[in-house]
């Protein structure tokens, strides 16, 4: 039985160290305008490319399945999808016709025909600001645009804008739905940032995942929260840097007085970044590397005295500013919509946080059952606090390598 937990405790180092993301979850958005024009609404949206070009069979790039408007390139290694601009340009109209199979749009419950008047391909590492309407609209001076450094496939974003004519945003009622990505684990990080422009006032709306936007039905204060609140408890469970902490934790306290504590303290510091570091403006390149780097020493240094038998002499000032340096990871998301367009209010950053305290304490609730489990019906030749300890250093010891190598890339020669 023991053979049997050391080889789960060693898989388990394994499997994190190997899909575990870091703690700033990278948020690709889905950015939408809506706006009047004349007797008109338009439509501007922006999205990855392949969120577009790729349906439900698609199994990843090893299946080395064919893509429409690309060319599959096999190399000795992986497999590359460069986008083909001749197929593109000569059937442009197929491709409108694969965007608009992917939304539906609605005005008062019934379906819309709508133009899609102009489409703008082009490379994520050079594209033009969308965070503004403004700034938006000086993506589409022509009926089809491709930039000459859109090479690859999942690298390109796409622009589009559509028409709906005889429409009203004061009088009608629009919705607009889209299930593209729904089979893909993608999903979760597809953030759609909405923002409405109607009676000169501008309304904005962010949820993950799934597109479903109707105008005239904004939520009210509780579906915020809820959302909110859903937002933070399943994010934090994706954060496996965060729950692994959150572990260490809870084999540090020696007692329930102890644990809460150690848990206040953290949650104090997680708080005060969360709700407060995204108005934190830095340019440095150095800052986000260099915090997930801190991020997997502090889940070493505990590791390592919980081995050492000296984490039970952790004040809670320490844990106090550990939970405000991952709080960063959290409070950087909001940042990165922001910068995308979306306008997060305090509403929404406070829900936020709930959400995640809520799946911290459901993290302690399910540790604090399987410990009582595994000593029941497991007999081992060390502490279980011993085995867990062990498999953190490990996993944030390769976090620690892995995580120091973009911040070498970006220091200055």
């Amino acid at each position: 039985m023991q053979t049997l937990l050391t080889l789960f405790l060693i898989l388990t180092s394994s499997i994190f160290s190997t899909v575990a993301s870091a703690h700033f979850t990278h948020f690709e958005p889905r950015i939408i305008y809506l706006y009047e024009e004349g007797q008109d609404t338009i439509i501007l949206m922006r999205m990855p490319l392949p969120l577009v070009l790729l349906d439900d069979s698609w199994k990843g790039i090893d299946s080395q399945q064919d893509i429409p408007f690309t060319q599959k390139i096999t190399l000795a290694d992986n497999t590359d999808y460069r986008l083909n601009h001749a197929e593109i340009k000569s059937n442009l109209k197929g491709l409108k016709a694969r965007i608009a199979s992917g939304y539906a749009i609605t005005k008062n419950g019934q379906d819309q025909h709508y133009t899609i008047e102009s489409v703008n391909i082009f490379n994520s590492d050079s594209r033009q600001p969308f965070s503004r309407l403004e700034t938006a609209l000086r993506n589409f001076d022509h009926d089809l645009s491709i930039s000459n450094d859109a090479y690859t496939l999942f690298d390109a974003g796409l622009d589009i804008k559509l028409r709906l004519s005889d429409t009203s945003l004061n009088n009608d009622r629009l919705s607009i739905t889209s299930d593209l990505g729904d089979k893909f684990n993608a999903i979760k990080r597809l953030a759609n940032i909405i923002n409405l422009y109607r009676n000169d006032e501008i309304s904005s709306e962010t949820t993950v995942g799934i597109l479903d936007y109707t105008t005239t039905q904004q939520p009210s204060l509780m579906t915020k929260f809820i959302v909110g609140f859903n937002d933070g408890f399943s994010h934090i469970l994706i954060g496996a840097d965060h729950v692994l902490f959150i572990l260490l934790l809870f084999f540090s306290a020696t007692g329930l007085f102890r644990l809460l504590a150690l848990a206040t303290a953290f949650t104090a510091g997680h708080s005060v970044s969360l709700l407060f570091g995204h108005n934190i403006a830095t340019t440095s390149p150095l800052f986000t590397p260099g915090i997930e780097l801190l991020i997997a020493l502090t889940i070493g240094a505990t590791a390592i005295l919980l081995l050492c038998k000296k984490a039970q002499h952790i004040s809670t000032t320490p844990i106090l500013m550990i939970g405000i340096i991952h709080g960063f990871g959290f409070s950087f998301v909001f940042n990165e919509l922001t910068q995308a367009g979306s306008q997060s209010s305090f509403s929404h950053l406070l829900s936020f946080n709930v959400g995640i305290e809520a799946g911290q304490l459901f993290i302690y609730g399910l540790a604090f059952v399987f410990t009582a489990l595994i000593r029941k019906y497991l007999s081992m030749a060390r502490p279980l606090d011993y085995y867990v300890s062990l498999v953190a250093l490990v996993i944030s010891t390769y976090w620690v390598v892995t995580r120091s190598i973009p911040l070498l890339e970006t220091m200055p020669i």
